[in-house]
């Protein structure tokens, strides 16, 4: 046979590669442990470290970012190294040398029973297999013998959990004690918020919650502080207003009001302009507020169109504003549209309108049309009287508070006013009379129709009547005010003395409201009872006139008494009193005597109406009308300002005896003409008198005549006298 070159398997030593292994295995676990330890002993350093950095400088936030990172790089370091030298395994021959050198009683025997015996070792044909065998042999013995685990240490690992303890306990006690600090630090290293770290003070703000807060122009901000901990050392705010619409910057310290034992308040009024401010106290320093004032929007213009109801007649501009303001004041029914403008930009326009309901105010709100963010367009119908007013919201969600409130005043189209001016009171008539009428109507947009009715004051005496008013009703163009005059010929209407016709005017307007005027009495009399009715009425005057000669002489015989008094050289001024009493009788008569003229004015035109031009008394009461209205105009007048002078001068003391002649010269001359013309009714009182008893006897005579007859038939036997054939 032919010898193989090829080396012989040697046998590896099986006890001492278990040993081996089982010394790996536990190496990289107590690595593992140890390295883990070690890590957290590093993170509690880290944070610490970071704590007491941050809580002693007060790191901004920019280099609390910085600190952070460079934080995680250097645990990533520390964990990656740590892992890294659990997870990569140590080598037969490495772990052999270990043991080798921790313990000498294998005298290198496993070193070289390890590497010789390795296939991989190309220098283990150098020796000789035999002496290899051997030293595998020796060294199995000795391993057999041996615990490789006691060769492991655990003072690393102890080591690393004694100093995890010592910086773990003061950081879990300082939480515990001071949890404060804690929350702090986690706000500003974890969450890089910007809490403050509390200091020896801590205060806390109650109001305003939000740190950057929006509020309304012109309002009211209130700081509520209170002081968990902390000494007497004064609070006070650090403010600062920022520039703002050409304001220069302002910096201030305002003292903070105490407020109970353990807080304080301070109040911003009527804010204008953007601030800043935080709260200091001691070595307390707190947040930054920043308060950010914007204005209410408002309505700073507003026009009104106006478009009228059809029955008023007028015209309607919509391209001119009829108002430059808010308040509505149009006919009912009127179409009202408005452009306002607001100061600021708004998001929501509503138009409320309140009218009122019983005890109670009812509220009608509509959107508003809102252009290009200042412009407001609407229209609404006004019906009622009421107010109106826009309630916006801007852009930042502030309402305008106390709106601009305008009154609605509708002004309602009323009835027609109709007035019968003449004659304009109850009258007497006989049945052929000429009735002249005058009818006025008033309306606030003018009527349509209007017509006279005429009806019997006891039903069924005859037909009513009515009679169109043609002139007033409505004519092109705008009329409130018509007015018609017409002559009515009661002759055909077949009247008989003792009826009364009442009539009344009525008036259409456009919304068919009808307005009525007062009724008047008609009353229907004969001639006989007509001319007996003036010679009454010419009786009182008479009666009248007779009493204010009275009083006209009165007036007379007192001036002369002044005369006499001033001739005898008594004061003027001592007279003044009774001039005074002159002038005020002398005003009296005048009154009178224009009433008198007046009641002759009516006597004749009631005369006239009735077709009693031919009367005897008409043409004498013209003429005394005549001279009466003389009288007032040509005597008295002169007379009264005559007295008013008097009166005047005596008043001062000024009056002479000259004054007070010529004033009774004209007073005696009112008193003649008053006399002539109570003679002139004195002599016509006495003439109808005397006519009255003449017509009385021709009654007599009639009656006697009439009884003669009757006896005359009674003896005859009821027959006719031969001589009357009646």
């Amino acid at each position: 046979m032919i010898e193989s070159n090829q080396p012989t398997p040697l046998q590896r030593p099986q006890l001492a590669l278990q040993r081996i292994r089982e010394l790996r295995t536990r190496r990289r676990w107590m690595r593992a442990m140890t390295g883990g330890f070690r890590w957290l002993v590093v993170v509690i350093a880290a944070g610490i470290a970071m704590f007491l950095l941050d809580w002693v400088a007060d790191l901004p936030w920019a280099l609390r970012v910085a600190q952070i990172v460079a934080v995680l790089i250097l645990l990533l370091i520390t964990f990656r190294a740590i892992l890294l030298a659990a997870r990569t395994p140590a080598t037969e021959d490495q772990l052999a040398s270990m043991v080798e050198t921790a313990s000498g009683e294998l005298e290198d025997a496993l070193i070289t029973a390890v590497q010789l015996t390795d296939p991989n070792n190309p220098r283990r044909h150098l020796y000789n297999p035999a002496l290899i065998e051997q030293t595998v042999t020796l060294a199995e013995q000795r391993m057999h013998e041996l615990r490789p685990g006691r060769l492991l240490s655990w003072s690393r690992m102890w080591a690393a959990m004694g100093l995890l303890l010592i910086l773990a306990v003061p950081a879990v006690s300082g939480s515990y004690l001071r949890p404060e600090l804690a929350r702090t630090f986690f706000a500003r290293n974890i969450l890089l918020q910007g809490d403050l770290w509390p200091r020896s003070y801590e205060l806390v703000v109650l109001s305003p919650v939000n740190t950057d807060l929006v509020v309304a122009k012109g309002t009211s901000l209130v700081v509520d502080i209170q002081k968990n901990r902390g000494g007497n050392a004064r609070a006070y705010l650090a403010v600062r207003f920022p520039a703002q619409e050409g304001r220069r910057e302002l910096r201030e310290e305002l003292t903070l009001d105490r407020k109970g034992e353990s807080g304080f308040r301070h109040v911003f009024q009527n804010l204008q302009r953007d601030i800043e401010f935080r709260v200091e106290c001691g070595d307390y320093t707190g947040r930054l507020y920043s308060i950010r004032v914007r204005a209410r929007p408002r309505v700073e213009e507003i026009e009104l169109y106006y478009e009228f109801p059809e029955y008023t007649g007028l015209s309607s501009n919509s391209e001119a504003a009829s108002v430059r303001s808010g308040h509505v004041k149009a006919p009912t029914g009127t179409r009202v549209e408005f452009l306002a403008h607001t100061s600021i930009d708004v998001t929501r326009a509503v138009r409320v309108e309140g009218r009122p309901s019983g005890d109670e105010e009812l509220f009608i709100e509509s959107e508003v049309a809102i252009e290009d963010g200042r412009t407001l367009r609407g229209s609404f119908v006004a019906e009622e009287n009421g107010r109106w007013w826009i309630s916006l919201d801007s852009e930042q969600g502030f309402a305008n508070d106390n709106p601009i409130v305008w009154r609605i005043a509708v002004i309602p189209d009323r009835s027609p006013e109709v007035t019968i001016e003449e004659p304009g009171q109850n009258i007497e008539i006989t049945p052929r009379a000429l009735l002249d009428l005058s009818i006025r109507v008033l309306d606030d947009y003018g009527v349509n129709s209007g017509k006279l009715i005429f009806s019997p004051e006891l039903e069924g005496e005859w037909e009513p009547k009515e009679i169109a008013l043609d002139q007033i009703g409505r004519v092109e163009g705008t009329s409130t005010e018509a007015s018609q005059a017409l002559q009515i010929d009661l002759s055909t209407w077949g009247l008989s003395a003792g009826q009364r016709v009442q009539y009344h005017a009525t008036a259409l307007d456009a919304l068919e409201q009808i307005g009525s005027s007062r009724t008047w009495i008609l009353s229907v009399l004969s001639e006989e009872e007509l001319e007996r009715v003036t010679q009454d009425e010419l009786t009182l005057l008479k009666e009248r006139l007779e009493e204010t000669f009275t009083v006209q002489r009165e007036v007379r015989r007192e001036l002369e008494d002044v005369r006499d008094a001033l001739s005898s050289g008594e004061e003027a001024s001592t007279q003044a009193p009774i001039v005074r009493h002159a002038r005020n009788g002398q005003d009296r008569v005048s009154t009178r005597v224009e009433d008198a003229a007046e009641r002759l004015a009516t006597i004749s035109q009631r005369l006239i109406r009735n077709r009693m031009s031919d009367a005897q008394e008409l043409a004498w009461i013209q003429e005394l009308k005549e001279r009466i209205d003389a009288l007032g105009t040509e005597k008295i007048t002169p007379a009264r300002q005559a007295l008013d002078q008097l009166a005047t001068r005596s008043a001062s003391g000024e009056a002479t005896t000259e004054d007070a002649d010529q004033t009774l010269d004209a007073v005696r001359r009112v008193e003649r003409g008053l006399s002539d013309v109570v003679s002139d009714l004195q002599e016509w009182g006495d003439l109808r008198t005397v006519i009255r008893k003449l017509e009385e006897l021709l009654r007599s005579e009639k009656d006697l005549e009439n009884r003669i007859e009757d006896k005359v038939r009674e003896s005859l036997g009821g027959d006719k006298p031969e001589g009357d054939q009646r």
